[in-house]
């Protein structure tokens, strides 16, 4: 989408009702999904190595409601900066509290690291209003004009914005430095500078930053995930913290770390698999997806989902 489509976008469903909202954006994006050929491609691709035995309509329909919850993600990103305290806690349970506040008594600030579920947006923003400024790795879309309006969107949110570069390590450790909590999403090697590990029985690269920081500074690593109910709420997990201890085989304490790491998403992805939205393929190689063309679901379905 490109800045004016998405500032258009961003006007009216931020002056909609969430629920009418919602209704709009699920009619939308059901008549547009058939066309995102490769997006659409990649999410069922995804979709396939973490459900390998899931029959290929079955895997369709996944892959549409998954589509779904990513845009209801969207609508309530819009509409975020608009809430005040009191709507934000009305939208997010959050579970593992005392996890979190565990891992900032260290004093030695935490990295939180997640999958791209949910709404991550509102926890973040949730955290925020409770422990102050956060930092957030993210990567910078293009054009650049737009990246900078969603980076001020954030900012609003009690955000700090580090853009992802092979540089941000140094605006992490300065956060880390002063206690603050850091957020990364560590499910996608973007700058490809990552290491190979085992994820859903396949190699694939993952970036190892997160632990390499962990290790260096001593904060602890701190698993979240972001989930939406029936209700269209959110519920903030905040997994046990892993405290890292350097040993004198620094790959092998990075592998293991990473592992443990990765076996938590695993397990949430493959509880929450509509709602893991990576539309960028995971594994190098495209496994055999069962060519079955189905219709799209009715729109007014998906609605309350």
């Amino acid at each position: 989408m490109n800045y004016i489509g998405f500032r258009l976008t961003e006007g009216v469903i931020a002056r909609l009702p969430r629920r009418l909202a919602y209704a709009v954006g699920v009619i939308v994006s059901t008549l547009a999904f058939p066309l995102l050929s490769r997006q659409r491609r990649a999410l069922e691709s995804n979709l396939h190595h973490v459900l390998p035995e899931m029959p290929g309509p079955q895997l369709r329909k996944l892959a549409w409601r998954n589509w779904l919850n990513y845009t209801k993600a969207w609508i309530d990103f819009f509409k975020i900066p608009r809430m005040d305290r009191r709507k934000l806690g009305g939208l997010l349970t959050p579970y593992g509290l005392t996890n979190l506040d565990a891992a900032m008594a260290r004093g030695l600030g935490v990295i939180v690291v997640a999958p791209h579920m949910g709404s991550w947006e509102l926890a973040a923003a949730s955290w925020a209003a409770s422990f102050g400024e956060i930092g957030v790795m993210v990567e910078q879309i293009e054009p650049r004009r737009l990246f900078d309006h969603v980076s001020r969107v954030r900012s609003k949110m009690k955000l700090r914005i580090i853009p992802l570069s092979r540089t941000g390590a140094r605006d992490i450790m300065r956060m880390l430095k002063d206690h603050r909590m850091v957020v990364l999403a560590m499910d996608r090697d973007i700058l490809n500078t990552g290491q190979r590990f085992k994820f859903f029985g396949r190699l694939t690269s993952f970036p190892t930053g997160p632990v390499e920081i962990a290790l260096k500074t001593g904060a602890p690593i701190l698993p979240a995930f972001c989930i939406r109910d029936e209700n269209d709420a959110y519920i903030a997990v905040g997994d046990p913290p892993l405290i890292l201890t350097p040993s004198e085989d620094h790959a092998a304490d990075v592998r293991s770390a990473m592992e443990q790491i990765l076996a938590t998403f695993e397990r949430y992805i493959k509880r929450y698999p509509d709602q893991w939205h990576v539309l960028e393929p995971i594994w190098p190689e495209k496994p055999a997806v069962p060519v079955v063309t189905i219709p799209s679901p009715p729109a007014q379905a998906a609605v309350g989902d």
